[in-house]
Parts: C-alpha cells; structure tokens; sequence
C-alpha cells in the first residue's frame, strides 16, 4: 500500500511556531512514518522564512532523516498567509508551491481574524498568476464560516481543494470547528485531511 502524505507539516527547525530544533523535527517525522506516513510537504509560514533559503532547510532535515535511516521523503513548500502572495515574485511563489508543471499549487492559510476579504483577493491572485490554490484549515476560519461561506463555495467551483486538520476532526479546537471538519469531509468534495503538525505537544494526526 502507498503511504500518506502530508500536505500541511511544519517540520522545519527555528524557522517559525514548529519545532525549535533538529532533533525535534526528526521525532515529528518518526512519529509520522509510525502512522504511515511517507512523504512530507514542509510547510513553514511564509512570511517567517526567506524563500531562498528553503532548498538549504530542506536538504538538512533530509539529511538528518537519512542519517537516522528514517525513509520520509521531504518536499520544500510553504503555508503562504494573504499578505505574502502579492510581494513574492512568480519564482518565489514556485519554490513554495508543489505539483507538476502544468498543475503547481500553493498553501493558502485561512484568516483567523473576521475578514475574508483579503483572503479572496489573495486566492485570485494565486489564480491569475497560473496557481492552483489549497486552502489550509477551513473548519477553523469563523471569517470563512469554518468552511461553508461564499468565498469558499467559489473557491470550490474554481476547482481548488480544501485541507482540514486531524486535530479538528478530534476536537482539539472545540465542537464548532469539529462540526465543520467532520461534514467537510462529508461531503467528498476535493478535501484531503493532513496534521498542521507544529511540535511534539501538536504533533502529527
């Protein structure tokens, strides 16, 4: 059987809210290869990076999980905020974006404020510049209507996919969040479930 495949992880060590260290992001990737997981998108926030310097992070946790004979593959990406898609260039947005050539998709994270507004703008933006768009955690984003508003309805008919949490569908953010993870998924509409694991206290799931 295929193993799985983490779309949202934030595996990289002191770069933001996720593991401070190496040999932390090594036991989030065992614990992940434990619950079958084999390939890892990492995904730092954008805004806490520098793009050019995501092949070097990458490559050193790579090597850290080769060393300790652990066989995740890691891919470069990056979970991009609103505010970040319109000052990165079309080459930044590529090394944070996965997918073949004819298909290259970026994280987008929901708003955690109560506006959608620059959310939507973002997501066209994306769209315009020949990016597919995945919506990080809807279910958590009263500004999205945890996932049923509008905005989401057009993202949908514009054919990106959503990306609930593990940890929403257990309940960790309260019964609201777990509600609308739960019919998200539900639905079976373009929707794939992946851990936003950040650290060992929010690990993967």
């Amino acid at each position: 059987m295929a193993g799985r495949a983490e779309v949202h992880f934030h595996i990289l060590p002191g770069v933001d809210d996720g593991p401070a260290t190496l040999a932390e992001s090594v036991a989030l990737a065992r614990l992940a290869l434990t619950d079958g997981t084999l390939t890892i998108v990492t995904t730092p926030h954008v805004c806490d990076i520098d793009v050019g310097e995501l092949d070097e992070r990458v490559h050193t946790v790579r090597a850290e999980l080769a060393r300790e004979r652990l066989p995740v593959e890691l891919l470069g990406g990056g979970e991009a905020a609103a505010g970040d898609v319109a000052r990165l260039s079309q080459d930044e947005l590529e090394a944070v974006a996965q997918g073949p050539p004819e298909a290259r998709w970026v994280l987008l994270e929901s708003p955690h404020d109560d506006t959608a507004d620059a959310f939507a703008a973002a997501a066209d933006e994306l769209h315009a510049r020949r990016f597919g768009v995945v919506v990080a955690h809807p279910e958590r984003s009263a500004a999205l209507e945890h996932g049923s508003g509008d905005v989401i309805q057009r993202e949908l008919a514009l054919g990106s996919w959503l990306q609930v949490n593990g940890m929403s569908v257990m309940g960790r953010y309260g019964d609201t969040v777990r509600r609308a993870s739960l019919r998200l998924l539900a639905n079976e509409e373009r929707v794939v479930l992946s851990s936003d694991a950040h650290s060992l206290s929010r690990p993967p799931s």
